[in-house]
C-alpha cells in the first residue's frame, strides 16, 4: 500500500501525468484500502492524495475518485479505530469538501453531502460550522445541498 500511495502522490503532483494513469492508480489504492489494514505510516500520503484529487480542477473523474477513496478511507480507519488523521485534519478536510457543496456538478455536491454525513460523528463541530456557513452564504447550490444534509442527518437521528 505504501508503494501505491507513493506512486499516486507522485502522479498527482505531476500535471503532465495522464489522467487515466492517475485514475488507475486511485483504483488500485482504493482496492487496497477496502481490503487491507491501512498502515499508520501510509495515512498522511493517502490523505494528501485524496486532498489533491478532490481539489483537482482538470478532471471530474479524478474528483469523484478522490471522494470515493475518502469514503473508503474513513470507513477503514473507523474499523481500525485510528481516526486521528481525520480528526487532526478536520478543518482542512471540511474546507475541501465544503467547497464542493456549491459545485456545478450534482455528482460532486452529492458526494460532498454524503462525506459530510460520514464525517459528522468524527468532527461534529467542524461539520456543523461548515453547514451553518453554507446555509448563510450566497451560493444557492451550497445552500440547497446544506439543507439536504440537514434533512439527511435529521432523518438518520430520528431512526436511532
Amino acid at each position: 500500500m505504501e508503494s501505491d500511495a507513493a506512486a499516486l502522490l507522485s502522479a498527482l503532483k505531476k500535471p503532465s501525468s495522464n489522467v487515466d494513469h492517475r485514475l488507475a492508480l486511485f483504483t488500485s489504492l482504493k482496492s487496497s484500502i477496502k481490503h487491507n489494514r491501512v498502515p499508520e505510516e501510509c495515512q498522511p500520503a493517502i490523505f494528501e492524495c485524496i486532498r489533491l484529487a478532490i481539489t483537482a480542477s482538470t478532471s471530474a473523474a479524478l474528483v469523484q475518485a478522490g471522494f470515493s477513496t475518502l469514503s473508503h478511507f474513513i470507513k477503514r480507519l473507523q474499523l481500525q479505530k485510528e481516526t486521528q488523521i481525520i480528526t487532526t485534519h478536520a478543518s482542512v478536510l471540511c474546507s475541501i469538501v465544503g467547497d464542493k457543496l456549491g459545485d456545478a456538478r450534482e455528482s460532486h455536491r452529492t458526494a460532498a453531502l454524503q462525506l459530510l454525513a460520514d464525517l459528522h460523528h468524527l468532527c461534529p463541530t467542524e461539520v456543523d460550522a461548515l453547514i451553518h456557513d453554507a446555509i448563510k452564504g450566497s451560493n444557492a447550490r451550497a445552500k440547497d445541498t446544506s439543507m439536504s444534509w440537514v434533512v439527511k442527518v435529521s432523518r438518520a437521528c430520528s431512526t436511532c
